[in-house]
């Protein structure tokens, strides 16, 4: 069967997300063969999940030998293999005064630190950013962007409130570098003093899935000040950003930040097997740890703890957080050049940090007005052309976060193929422009 013939038979018996007719077949180095055998370089990670690469044999080999001895274990019983990753996290994480819980994944891991939130200070309202996004369970859609990205609006959706983004090229408060106050962090305050039900603030070192966006210095020191005078816990969502992302091993570490709860999914397993993880402050651990268990049954396995722990060691083993600052530099550098270079009309701004890259593209440099067209229009011709990329949820902006250890002959190839893409989007536009003859 075709890749077409494929998609068409799982869309009449799933119901889920299927963006667009590639049916995958197998993963070499970190190039994908759908069915019908063509290549696509992986410029995505699985949107940020391998972050050491498709099919580490390392991995793999870790995995074969825990099958023969340990799968699954009930949550309520210790194992040496969740001891060992506890130990290893809480190593990377904030503070030595913090602990573990577990989770399946990112949505789960959020949803955790919601609940231990609740119980310490007994306030039911969450904060979070338009254009963010943490999870897909229902707690988490309603943190997120859900009109932005057309997610569904679920009950109690009344206790959820939203701020403006530290969106620099689009700044709500009309503000340049040279006249910012940090508005976007200053605002934060008046919207806790005016809903006193806020309990918990929820924000992801960079925006991820609503277009990679990075805040300005001294926006966290400013929000984490404002979350201590109010008694809000603050929450680093790391689902994307953490295991070297962003050039180190976490965002905490990227702009010194202490918050009151990380989580963690993603890039902790690695794609090889579903885990996650919330590192919680001892106050929210030791009111946490009066209530019964409430993890998921399929949380921290056996099987799960030895795989990412091994993902983990060895992305601390090959350093490739550093790889990805290198490798992201290089990136950034490159991309600047042929965006300038071929459409420099649309060229809107690239931001990165890392390997998490994101390229916005507008209908002019004047009006800034977002080249979804063009975004989409792109993005397909990418892939078509072998390059497998990422979009924000809202197609507003292009966004590339290849494995971290992608290597320098494909991120050439892949530079080679958007210039090869770039070039024929130039010339098109030059006819549609040029008198008729």
């Amino acid at each position: 069967m075709s890749n077409r013939e494929k998609t068409k038979k799982y869309k009449s018996i799933n119901t889920g997300e299927v963006a667009l007719p590639i049916c995958v077949n197998k993963i070499v180095d970190n190039t994908i063969y759908d069915s019908e055998n063509i290549p696509y370089i992986d410029f995505t990670s699985g949107y940020g999940v391998t972050n050491v690469g498709w099919q580490r044999q390392e991995i793999i080999d870790v995995i074969k030998k825990q099958l023969d001895k340990l799968i699954f274990s009930p949550p309520w019983f210790p194992t040496d293999e969740a001891i060992e990753l506890s130990e290893l996290l809480l190593n990377i994480g904030p503070t030595n005064s913090f602990k573990c819980s577990r989770a399946a994944g990112g949505a789960e891991a959020n949803e955790t630190i919601l609940k231990a939130s609740f119980a310490l200070n007994g306030k039911k309202d969450v904060l979070s950013l338009y254009r963010s996004y943490h999870g897909g369970s229902k707690f988490t859609v309603n943190m997120g962007d859900v009109e932005a990205f057309r997610l569904p609006i679920l009950p109690a959706s009344n206790y959820y409130h939203k701020v403006q983004p530290p969106y620099c090229y689009r700044c709500p408060f009309g503000k340049k570098p040279d006249s910012c106050n940090v508005e976007c962090g200053l605002i934060i305050e008046d919207i806790i003093k005016n809903n006193s039900d806020i309990g918990i603030l929820y924000l992801e070192p960079v925006i991820g899935s609503g277009g990679v966006i990075i805040p300005p210095n001294k926006y966290f020191s400013i929000v984490q000040e404002i979350c201590k005078k109010y008694n809000v816990t603050f929450v680093f969502d790391e689902v994307i950003t953490g295991f070297g992302r962003l050039g180190m091993l976490t965002g905490m570490e990227v702009f010194k930040v202490i918050p009151d709860a990380v989580s963690f999914g993603k890039g902790m397993g690695g794609g090889f097997i579903p885990i996650g993880a919330s590192l919680l402050s001892k106050d929210l651990a030791d009111v946490f740890s009066k209530f019964d268990d409430v993890s998921a049954t399929f949380a921290w396995t056996p099987l799960a703890c030895v795989a990412a722990k091994a993902n983990i060691e060895l992305i601390m083993k090959e350093d490739l957080a550093y790889q990805a600052k290198i490798k992201g530099n290089y990136l950034i550098k490159q991309l600047h050049f042929l965006f300038e270079k071929y459409i420099p009309e649309q060229f809107g701004e690239i931001r990165g940090i890392g390997l998490l890259i994101g390229i916005e593209l507008v209908e002019n440099q004047l009006s800034k007005k977002p080249a979804y067209r063009l975004i989409k229009t792109l993005t397909f011709s990418l892939i078509r052309n072998g390059l497998m990329v990422c979009t924000s949820w809202d197609f507003q902006v292009l966004i590339f976060m290849p494995p971290l250890n992608i290597s320098d002959a494909d991120i050439n190839k892949a530079l080679s193929i958007l210039e090869s893409q770039l070039q024929f989007l130039s010339r098109n536009r030059i006819q549609q422009l040029s008198p008729s003859l």
